[in-house]
């Protein structure tokens, strides 16, 4: 097994609820790898969308 840290930014549409968020991040990580951990580490507005958010995402994946 390899392990891989991967930090990246991950777009936050508007019409994904707060309730959904994990579910969307990891549905996102796993089509890298599969998920060991992973954790935001900044939230910012999008430039593109009026509502949307870009979250900056850091993580382990096994491959």
């Amino acid at each position: 097994m390899k392990l891989s840290a991967v930090d990246f930014n991950l777009d936050w549409p508007a019409s994904i609820k707060l309730k959904n968020l994990r579910e969307f991040i990891v549905s996102n990580l796993e089509k890298k790898g599969d998920v060991v951990r992973w954790s935001i580490i900044d939230i910012q507005k999008s430039i593109d969308s009026k509502n949307a958010k870009t979250l900056r995402i850091k993580a382990i994946l096994a491959n």
